[in-house]
């Protein structure tokens, strides 16, 4: 097989099996079968494997002895944990931002900031979802002025995480949308001054806030 369509076998396994896990149709702790995942996206049992091993390394699989592998089933201190790193992560990202954005970024967060509040407005019952999608865009804007593709790295198996368990904590979402769109105002805020303490302070208070609705 050319190497090119081997990765693209490989990558539609790797959005199939994720978007499975993320929407919960493979729930945690469900065994995933090669032969039958390979069957089920029409490739080879390779391109399953490889997918597997990256997901694997994104923690939302979990290998175990005779080459099997299963759904990753997170304790309530795991989940917590998640929360805490991705705050400390996305706080320095937010004070490295500050000191490098420019104008045309933050009218993107301006705009997303906008969507979200109407959003929110509108509400409906696919409100959470669909804030969390502009929401994640909101983010990237702020990961990208940050210029840290490290840091990147070490965010991307913590974001993983949180959209597996967006279902599990829907309520949680819910109950926070309102109170994160000040947050993400008062971080445009710190954002148009460069301030990076105020950034890095208000987006700590932002993540660690949303597994604390009340």
């Amino acid at each position: 097989m050319p190497r090119s369509t081997s990765q693209s076998a490989a990558a539609r396994a790797y959005d199939y099996i994720r978007h499975q896990i993320v929407q919960g149709d493979l729930a945690a702790g469900a065994f995933l079968i090669e032969q039958d995942l390979a069957a089920e996206i029409g490739v080879s049992r390779t391109p399953v494997r490889d997918a597997l091993g990256r997901l694997q390394s994104e923690g939302l699989v979990l290998a175990e002895g005779n080459k099997r592998a299963r759904v990753r089933a997170f304790t309530e201190d795991e989940v917590e944990e998640c929360f805490e790193l991705r705050a400390q992560f996305e706080s320095y990202a937010a004070a490295r931002a500050a000191t490098r954005i420019t104008q045309a970024a933050i009218a993107d967060l301006k705009r997303y900031a906008t969507q979200m509040e109407d959003v929110v407005s509108k509400g409906g019952p696919h409100a959470a979802q669909i804030f969390s999608d502009i929401n994640n865009q909101f983010h990237d804007v702020i990961l990208e002025q940050a210029d840290s593709p490290r840091l990147c790295d070490l965010l991307r198996p913590l974001l993983q995480i949180q959209l597996a368990l967006m279902k599990r904590y829907q309520h949680t979402i819910e109950s926070h949308l309102h109170r994160s769109c000040w947050h993400h105002r008062e971080l445009i805020a710190a954002f148009e001054v460069h301030d990076s303490q105020w950034a890095e302070a208000q987006m700590k208070t932002h993540m660690l806030s949303a597994k604390n609705p009340g």
